[in-house]
This record gives structure tokens, sequence and C-alpha cells, in this order.
């Protein structure tokens, strides 16, 4: 495999957080091509990202205003779109990969000249067909969300069977931007020793921006307090923020807004000793210089996914029901935004500043309604974020981590297994959260598990029928009332899996990616679309039996764990009473 295309047409950070995937690609092979199909209005930040062989631009917003408008002709858009794929297509790729959601992408995709496809494409009749298991876990994050454990840059490497290297993002300064930084920050009197802080203002979209009077008050806790100097960034278009800033500041700001392009704004992220931002691209630059980011979360930003990739980043989030919101949410009063204090933000910034490596924080009015996560590399080797002030888990904590070890298995586990996992599960919850005599989770636990095993009940009555049909198609003479009666049972399954997924919400992840995974098989030939179906049956019957498995040893009640032998753990029997004998467990900080 040596051509290989990439085709993202989102934004700046998801285009930073692709370099992990390419980099991956070309140390597992260093002679591989790497062609980036990218949205022109991002070209800029491509300059920095290595391993880019060639960068072909696709303004994607404006072509897709010149369909709808109708300032050109039918034939015009066809031309203009015949030749983007005359030049994509220049060379055979051996493997094409798509990261974007857009239905514009799918199109492209689906005429791309490449030997394989994975993402989001259409087939032969213009129906949707998202092509690799995890870029069907990728669709599944944005109605699950709450039970995502995957940060997107791994998703991207899982997409690309690409094993995690622990490396962070990467993101390369040319050396004349260099120069240019040192002259900015020599032209505001900066030295050499000073401590810098930056601090963006901005975002995508202004409910997920934290208020510039909480920044601003926070900006003159660092300058009074630690002695910092501000360096404040933005696009030109937040230059209305930054004086509002400014004019709310009792000490001077170093405003670089506006004033920087890419290269020259991520060489003065490298000399910053913390960034303070919103969830946007900035932020993703920094890591990528390895400067150290406090990200300020809010709104629907969800930072499983999308927050700081790298060792030691922290994120500060409300620790409220309704955070984060849905994507279409109006809200008329954002307490989220509110509950983040900037003396909490500050006293994040100070232990990060005094080299202070937080592992949790003690029990304090300051934390009240709010969480702060550390990043780190979990032992998979994917990323991880810990939250710092102990708390009872969630029914959607706990099942964040149970399935990250769900996705991350390819087969039914054995006892061994189950125990082996469910100990470090019990480990980690006993290390992070605080837990109790009694477990608040129990009933809905329970009633996922019952969801859980008629799921395998039917997946498995499935998997079986299409066996039957399988046999019956390889006889000299088919039994076509056998096969007939055997597919209308598998429809009236699937549509019990359909329902198992609507009545139980903590499983509906199980039942989403098999919907997306239903929708992706493809052929005419018989044996190909069974073989296809026995798969997908077969990948959902390990899903719910190792998730039901790992429950039944978590879940506090002895029925619990009536089923199979017991799990040996140092402190008996079950899950529960490991976590209760666990030196700290049931402490308001960690040790």
């Amino acid at each position: 495999m040596k051509e290989i295309l990439i085709i993202n047409l989102t934004r700046m950070g998801d285009l930073i957080q692709t370099g992990p995937l390419m980099r991956g690609l070309k140390t597992a092979c260093p002679d591989r091509r790497i062609t980036l199909l990218a949205n022109s209005p991002f070209a800029e930040i491509c300059n920095g990202i290595p391993f880019i062989d060639e960068l072909i631009l696709f303004d994607m917003k404006g072509y897709r205003d010149c369909l709808r408008d109708g300032k050109h002709s039918l034939v015009r858009n066809y031309r203009f779109l015949e030749e983007l794929m005359n030049r994509i297509n220049s060379r055979h790729y051996d493997l094409a990969v798509n990261v974007t959601h857009s239905p514009v992408s799918a199109l492209i995709t689906s005429l791309v000249d490449a030997e394989e496809v994975r993402g989001f494409t259409v087939d032969s009749e213009g129906h949707r067909v998202i092509r690799h298991p995890w870029m069907r876990y990728f669709f599944n994050v944005i109605p699950n969300r709450a039970y995502n454990s995957f940060h997107l840059v791994d998703m991207y490497l899982k997409i690309g069977a690409v094993p995690p290297s622990r490396q962070g993002l990467i993101y390369h300064i040319l050396p004349e931007s260099e120069d240019r930084a040192a002259a900015l920050l020599n032209g505001e009197g900066v030295q050499e020793h000073d401590l810098l802080i930056g601090i963006h203002l901005g975002a995508s979209k202004s409910d997920k921006a934290w208020p510039v009077e909480s920044y601003a008050e926070l900006a003159d806790m660092i300058a009074g307090r630690l002695r910092g100097k501000i360096l404040l960034f933005g696009s030109p278009g937040e230059s209305g923020l930054a004086r509002r800033f400014e004019t709310r500041m009792q000490v001077r700001v170093h405003n670089f807004v506006g004033r920087t392009g890419i290269s020259e704004l991520a060489a003065l992220l490298r000399r910053c000793r913390i960034l303070v931002s919103n969830d946007t691209g900035p932020l993703h630059i920094a890591t990528a210089v390895g400067t150290q980011v406090v990200d300020i979360s809010n709104a629907n930003v969800h930072f499983m996914e999308t927050g700081p990739y790298g060792e030691g980043h922290y994120v500060i989030q409300a620790d409220l029901p309704c955070v984060p919101c849905g994507f279409d949410v109006q809200c008329p009063d954002m307490v989220c935004k509110s509950s983040i204090t900037p003396q909490a933000v500050f006293e994040v910034v100070r232990c990060a500043v005094e080299g202070q490596e937080l592992y949790a924080l003690p029990e304090d009015p300051c934390w009240n309604s709010l969480q702060v996560y550390r990043s780190c590399f979990h032992d998979d080797g994917y990323l991880w974020f810990i939250p710092l002030v102990r708390r009872s888990p969630t029914l959607e904590t706990l099942y964040r981590i149970v399935y990250r070890y769900v996705w991350n298995g390819e087969d039914l586990w054995t006892a061994d297994e189950v125990c082996l996992i469910s100990e470090g599960i019990c480990r980690e919850l006993s290390a992070y959260y605080r837990v109790g005599d009694t477990w608040e989770l129990t009933g809905a636990i329970m009633w996922d598990l019952h969801g859980l095993a008629h799921l395998n009940n039917l997946a498995e009555e499935a998997f079986c029928l299409a066996g039957r049909i399988e046999d019956e198609s390889t006889e000299d003479t088919m039994n076509v009332a056998v096969m007939k009666d055997a597919y209308k049972k598998i429809e009236e399954i699937d549509g019990k899996i359909e329902l198992a997924g609507h009545t139980h919400p903590g499983i509906r992840t199980l039942t989403l990616i098999y919907r997306y995974t239903r929708e992706a098989m493809e052929g005419n030939d018989l044996s190909s679309v069974v073989c296809q179906a026995r798969s997908m049956y077969h990948d959902l019957m390990v899903w719910s039996g190792n998730m039901q498995e790992l429950l039944k040893r978590i879940a506090p009640s002895p029925g619990a764990v009536s089923d199979g032998r017991p799990c040996e753990l140092p402190a008996g029997t079950c899950a529960k009473e490991y976590m209760m004998s666990t030196p700290g467990a049931d402490q308001s900080t960690a040790g």
C-alpha cells in the first residue's frame, strides 16, 4: 500500500488532529505517498503539518453555496467537480480515507479511483455507506457522545489501522516565522525570561466561549500574583472581543489579535508557558508545539472528543446534568459558563506554572459545580482524561470506561479475561471516584443487563438463521421456502434489535453501529451478503456479551455475579468488594 488519499474537509483543529494518522502511516511504510484533500480556507495550516506529499484544495462551502443559490449553471458546477476529480484521480490510490461527515465529501469519495475506501461515501444508487468499523463508531459518537471514550485523534488512528504512539500532535514552524515572532515580542518589550501566558478569547460559535469578563479577571490574577505577561491571540474577526478584554484589564496586555499568520501564531504559542483557551484551533496548535493547555470547555463541547491531545493538559468543565448540551440547544441561561470561576481557572494555571502535576484536588468551594480533568495516555496507548475532583460516578462515567474495553476487544473474553478487566475498571473507579456503601446506579445497570441479554439472544438467533441461509445456498437444490422463512425471521429480529436500543439508552451505541454496519452491506452475490450478515451479528454478540459480563462483575448486587465463575479479586469475589477495600475508595480526595 503506497498511494494514500486522506480527505479532511473540516476545520483547522481537525486538520492538525489528522497529523498522527499521517505520521503512523508513514512510520509503518516510509515510502508511502500521502495526498491530502483539504478545505481551501484552511490551506495555511497544512504548511506546518509534515508527511503531506501533495496537497489538493477544495472550497467546499463555496461549492455548496453555488449549488444552492444557482449563481452558476448545473453544467458549470459539474465541470468544476470534474476538474477536481481529474486532479485527484491523476494517480490510482491503494487506500482512500474520508474522515469528513458531509454529503459533499461522500460524493467526492465515491468518485475516487481507489482499491479500498474507508469512511463516508455513497454506493452506486446514491445511498449512504459508512465503510470501516471505526468510521461507523465515529458516526455513532454524535448521538451517543455521553458514552464515548475515544478522542478524535485516536478514532482517526483506528480508522487507519495505525497503532497509538503516545506522541501527541505535530506542527512544524518555519524558521522565518520564529524570527518574525521574536521581532513581535521584542517590539512589545517582552524579555526572554518573562513568564508568558497566552489567552484565546474566541471560538467557532459564541456559545462555546467563556465570557470576556471572566478572562479579564483571570488575566489580572495571573499578572498580579504570578507576575505573568498576557499574550492575547485571535483572528481579525475577534478584534472586538480583544478591545472588550483590554478595557477590563488592570494591567498591560500584549495584543496579537489579527497580527499573525498561522506559523507566526504557532511560534508565539511555543514561547508561552500556558495557553488558556476555549475549544478552538489555536488550542490544538499549542499542544502540537509543546505548550501546556488549560481548556475551558463550554456548551456542546465534549472534551473527550476534541480536548487537548497529549500528556499533562487540563480541561475545566461545569459538572452539571445538562453539560455538554446538544448541538441544537439554544440555552437562555448558560449556567455552565458562570459555574467556571476565574479563581478556579487561576488555581489550575498556578499549579501548572509552579510545576505541580495535578492528580487530585482537595475539597474546596472553588470546585463546586465544576470538574477538572488531566489528560494522559491510558494503558491501551490512547488518550484519556482523569477527573481531579473526586465525586460519585454517574452511569455515563461507568459506561464510558466499560465501553472503552468493549470496543478494544475483538473476540469474546474468557472468564479470566473478564476478571482481569473488571479488576482494572474497579481500580480506576477507586482511584478517581467516590464509591460509597450504596450504589445508586444499581437499578439502571440491572435494567441494561436485561437489555444486553436480550440483545445477545437476538444477535445469536439471527446469526444462526443467516447460517441456515448460507448452508441452504450451497445445496444442489436450494429450498427457497426455508430461505424465505429464515430471511423473514431475520427482518423481525432486526426490528427488535432497533427497539432494544431505544428502550435501553445505555446500549443504544451498540444498536446504532449495528445499523450502520447493516447499511454498509454491499454486493449482489448471496454468499457474500450472507457472510457479511453473519459477521455483523457475530460482532453484536461479542459486544453485547462482553459488556454484559463486565457489568455483571461490577454491579454490587450478589445476583449480578451469579452466572459463571466468581472473579478472584484480592479483596473477595465481587468487584464492589474490591472497590470498597481499596485504600481511599471512600475518601473525598485522592492520596
